[in-house]
Protein backbone atom coordinates (compact mmCIF):
# COMPACT_ATOMS: atom_id res chain seq x y z
CA UNK A 1 0.00 0.00 0.00
CA UNK A 2 0.78 3.30 -0.45
CA UNK A 3 2.78 4.73 2.56
CA UNK A 4 4.09 1.54 3.56
CA UNK A 5 7.44 -0.44 3.59
CA UNK A 6 7.04 -3.09 0.98
CA UNK A 7 9.30 -6.59 0.48
CA UNK A 8 10.69 -7.02 -3.10
CA UNK A 9 8.89 -10.54 -4.43
CA UNK A 10 12.24 -10.54 -6.71
CA UNK A 11 15.08 -10.05 -3.69
CA UNK A 12 13.37 -9.67 -0.79
CA UNK A 13 14.47 -6.34 0.40
CA UNK A 14 12.35 -3.99 2.36
CA UNK A 15 11.82 -0.65 0.22
CA UNK A 16 11.05 3.13 1.25
CA UNK A 17 7.44 3.22 0.40
CA UNK A 18 7.79 6.13 -1.48
CA UNK A 19 10.13 4.82 -4.27
CA UNK A 20 8.55 3.13 -7.10
CA UNK A 21 11.16 0.65 -7.37
CA UNK A 22 13.12 -1.50 -5.65
CA UNK A 23 17.00 -0.50 -5.43
CA UNK A 24 18.78 -3.85 -4.84
CA UNK A 25 17.01 -5.43 -8.74
CA UNK A 26 14.99 -2.51 -9.78
CA UNK A 27 11.66 -4.62 -9.63
CA UNK A 28 8.42 -2.54 -9.69
CA UNK A 29 6.35 -1.97 -6.42
CA UNK A 30 3.61 -4.59 -6.01
CA UNK A 31 0.95 -2.23 -7.21
CA UNK A 32 2.78 -1.28 -10.22
CA UNK A 33 3.72 -5.03 -10.82
CA UNK A 34 0.14 -6.29 -10.50
CA UNK A 35 -1.36 -3.43 -12.73
CA UNK A 36 1.56 -4.12 -15.69
CA UNK A 37 0.53 -8.03 -14.94
CA UNK A 38 -2.61 -7.57 -15.58
CA UNK A 39 -2.06 -5.33 -18.57
CA UNK A 40 0.17 -7.93 -20.16
CA UNK A 41 -2.51 -10.32 -19.09
CA UNK A 42 -5.50 -8.13 -20.94
CA UNK A 43 -2.89 -7.52 -24.18
CA UNK A 44 -2.73 -11.07 -24.68
CA UNK A 45 -6.28 -11.75 -24.07
CA UNK A 46 -7.18 -8.87 -27.19
CA UNK A 47 -3.98 -10.79 -29.19
CA UNK A 48 -6.11 -14.05 -28.73
CA UNK A 49 -9.79 -12.90 -29.24
CA UNK A 50 -8.60 -11.35 -32.22
CA UNK A 51 -6.56 -14.49 -33.87
CA UNK A 52 -9.78 -16.51 -32.56
CA UNK A 53 -12.29 -13.63 -34.30
CA UNK A 54 -9.89 -13.82 -37.53
CA UNK A 55 -9.75 -17.74 -37.47
CA UNK A 56 -13.64 -17.20 -37.24
CA UNK A 57 -13.89 -14.80 -39.47
CA UNK A 58 -11.74 -17.28 -42.21
CA UNK A 59 -13.75 -20.15 -41.54
CA UNK A 60 -17.38 -18.18 -42.42
CA UNK A 61 -16.35 -16.44 -45.40
CA UNK A 62 -14.90 -20.07 -46.82
CA UNK A 63 -18.11 -22.01 -45.45
CA UNK A 64 -20.39 -22.47 -48.58
CA UNK A 65 -23.58 -20.19 -48.26
CA UNK A 66 -26.22 -22.98 -47.63
CA UNK A 67 -28.72 -21.28 -50.00
CA UNK A 68 -26.50 -21.93 -52.68
CA UNK A 69 -25.45 -25.48 -51.33
CA UNK A 70 -27.30 -28.56 -53.21
CA UNK A 71 -26.52 -31.60 -55.04
CA UNK A 72 -23.27 -31.56 -57.25
CA UNK A 73 -24.60 -30.76 -61.00
CA UNK A 74 -24.22 -34.25 -62.96
CA UNK A 75 -21.92 -33.90 -65.98
CA UNK A 76 -24.06 -34.59 -69.50
CA UNK A 77 -21.86 -35.55 -72.26
CA UNK A 78 -23.03 -33.52 -75.79
CA UNK A 79 -24.95 -35.13 -78.23
CA UNK A 80 -22.77 -36.01 -81.49
CA UNK A 81 -24.42 -35.58 -84.37
CA UNK A 82 -25.57 -39.41 -86.03
CA UNK A 83 -26.90 -40.05 -89.38
CA UNK A 84 -30.56 -39.79 -88.66
CA UNK A 85 -32.41 -43.03 -88.91
CA UNK A 86 -35.65 -44.26 -89.60
CA UNK A 87 -37.26 -46.86 -87.43
CA UNK A 88 -40.25 -48.76 -88.96
CA UNK A 89 -42.56 -50.61 -87.28
CA UNK A 90 -43.42 -54.02 -88.19
CA UNK A 91 -46.83 -53.42 -88.54
CA UNK A 92 -46.07 -51.24 -91.28
CA UNK A 93 -43.30 -53.08 -93.09
CA UNK A 94 -44.07 -54.29 -96.95
CA UNK A 95 -43.78 -57.39 -97.74
CA UNK A 96 -40.96 -58.47 -100.09
CA UNK A 97 -42.06 -58.61 -103.90
CA UNK A 98 -41.23 -61.60 -105.62
CA UNK A 99 -39.89 -61.24 -109.49
CA UNK A 100 -42.79 -62.06 -111.40
CA UNK A 101 -41.56 -64.40 -114.04
CA UNK A 102 -44.15 -64.75 -116.85
CA UNK A 103 -44.32 -62.51 -119.59
CA UNK A 104 -44.71 -59.21 -119.03
CA UNK A 105 -48.26 -57.78 -120.49
CA UNK A 106 -47.77 -55.63 -123.05
CA UNK A 107 -50.94 -53.23 -124.04
CA UNK A 108 -53.11 -53.85 -127.03
CA UNK A 109 -52.05 -51.12 -128.51
CA UNK A 110 -48.92 -48.25 -127.93
CA UNK A 111 -49.91 -45.02 -126.87
CA UNK A 112 -50.20 -43.10 -130.36
CA UNK A 113 -52.14 -43.21 -133.42
CA UNK A 114 -52.98 -47.33 -133.90
CA UNK A 115 -51.25 -48.66 -137.54
CA UNK A 116 -53.66 -48.20 -140.45
CA UNK A 117 -55.23 -51.53 -140.83
CA UNK A 118 -53.59 -52.15 -144.17
CA UNK A 119 -50.11 -51.70 -142.73
CA UNK A 120 -50.88 -53.54 -139.64
CA UNK A 121 -52.23 -56.54 -140.87
CA UNK A 122 -48.39 -57.15 -142.02
CA UNK A 123 -46.95 -56.38 -138.67
CA UNK A 124 -45.80 -59.45 -136.66
CA UNK A 125 -48.38 -59.20 -134.01
CA UNK A 126 -50.70 -57.09 -136.37
CA UNK A 127 -50.51 -54.08 -134.45
CA UNK A 128 -48.41 -51.34 -133.79
CA UNK A 129 -48.24 -47.45 -133.65
CA UNK A 130 -48.25 -45.27 -136.85
CA UNK A 131 -44.73 -43.24 -136.96
CA UNK A 132 -45.27 -42.08 -140.38
CA UNK A 133 -48.20 -42.34 -143.45
CA UNK A 134 -47.39 -40.84 -146.52
CA UNK A 135 -47.72 -41.40 -149.98
CA UNK A 136 -45.86 -40.19 -153.30
CA UNK A 137 -47.60 -40.06 -156.68
CA UNK A 138 -47.02 -44.33 -157.41
CA UNK A 139 -46.83 -45.41 -153.98
CA UNK A 140 -48.63 -45.40 -150.35
CA UNK A 141 -45.57 -45.26 -147.22
CA UNK A 142 -46.23 -46.18 -143.93
CA UNK A 143 -44.01 -46.24 -140.74
CA UNK A 144 -45.21 -48.59 -137.78
CA UNK A 145 -43.53 -49.80 -134.38
CA UNK A 146 -45.05 -52.57 -132.86
CA UNK A 147 -45.08 -53.10 -128.69
CA UNK A 148 -41.72 -54.19 -128.37
CA UNK A 149 -40.26 -51.30 -130.02
CA UNK A 150 -39.21 -52.70 -133.59
CA UNK A 151 -39.77 -49.95 -136.62
CA UNK A 152 -41.39 -51.69 -140.00
CA UNK A 153 -41.59 -49.94 -143.60
CA UNK A 154 -44.61 -50.68 -144.90
CA UNK A 155 -44.39 -50.16 -149.11
CA UNK A 156 -47.79 -50.25 -151.25
CA UNK A 157 -48.55 -49.27 -154.74
CA UNK A 158 -51.61 -47.05 -154.86
CA UNK A 159 -54.67 -48.34 -156.07
CA UNK A 160 -53.68 -51.82 -156.36
CA UNK A 161 -54.33 -54.75 -154.58
CA UNK A 162 -51.57 -56.00 -152.01
CA UNK A 163 -49.59 -58.74 -153.43
CA UNK A 164 -45.58 -59.65 -153.74
CA UNK A 165 -45.21 -57.31 -156.83
CA UNK A 166 -47.68 -54.29 -155.07
CA UNK A 167 -46.19 -54.86 -151.67
CA UNK A 168 -43.20 -54.93 -149.48
CA UNK A 169 -42.91 -55.14 -145.78
CA UNK A 170 -39.31 -54.36 -144.31
CA UNK A 171 -37.68 -53.72 -140.80
CA UNK A 172 -36.55 -50.48 -140.64
CA UNK A 173 -34.67 -48.35 -138.30
CA UNK A 174 -34.67 -44.23 -137.48
CA UNK A 175 -31.54 -42.31 -139.58
CA UNK A 176 -31.37 -38.52 -139.38
CA UNK A 177 -34.85 -37.07 -139.73
CA UNK A 178 -36.23 -40.36 -140.91
CA UNK A 179 -35.74 -43.71 -141.43
CA UNK A 180 -34.05 -46.59 -143.51
CA UNK A 181 -35.17 -49.70 -144.69
CA UNK A 182 -32.96 -52.02 -146.90
CA UNK A 183 -33.99 -55.44 -149.03
CA UNK A 184 -30.81 -56.89 -150.53
CA UNK A 185 -29.50 -54.51 -152.92
CA UNK A 186 -32.43 -52.15 -152.48
CA UNK A 187 -32.38 -49.10 -149.56
CA UNK A 188 -36.14 -47.33 -149.36
CA UNK A 189 -35.00 -44.14 -147.53
CA UNK A 190 -37.75 -41.85 -146.58
CA UNK A 191 -37.37 -38.84 -144.79
CA UNK A 192 -36.92 -34.94 -145.75
CA UNK A 193 -40.45 -34.87 -147.38
CA UNK A 194 -38.75 -37.54 -150.05
CA UNK A 195 -38.91 -41.24 -150.62
CA UNK A 196 -35.81 -42.20 -152.48
CA UNK A 197 -35.08 -45.85 -153.50
CA UNK A 198 -31.80 -46.65 -154.57
CA UNK A 199 -29.52 -49.74 -155.42
CA UNK A 200 -25.95 -49.61 -154.24
CA UNK A 201 -25.25 -46.25 -155.41
CA UNK A 202 -27.61 -45.64 -157.93
CA UNK A 203 -30.69 -43.83 -157.24
CA UNK A 204 -34.44 -45.84 -159.05
CA UNK A 205 -36.11 -43.53 -157.45
CA UNK A 206 -36.91 -40.37 -155.43
CA UNK A 207 -40.27 -38.91 -155.11
CA UNK A 208 -41.83 -36.03 -152.54
CA UNK A 209 -43.46 -37.60 -150.06
CA UNK A 210 -47.13 -35.89 -149.05
CA UNK A 211 -48.10 -37.27 -145.41
CA UNK A 212 -51.64 -38.00 -144.96
CA UNK A 213 -54.15 -38.85 -142.05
Amino acid sequence: MAGTPWMCAQCGAVNDPAAGRCGTCSSLAPGRARARALWVLLTLMVVAGLAVGGVLLFTGRSKPDPAASGPFPAYTTPALPTTRTVVTTAGTLTPPVTPSTSTPTTSATPAGKPCPGDAAHYLPGGQGTVLLAAQTVKSQVTICRTPDGRIFYDGQARGQTASGDTHIVLPAEASGDGFVAVNGDYTYKVGGGRLVVSAGSEVLSDEPLTTVG
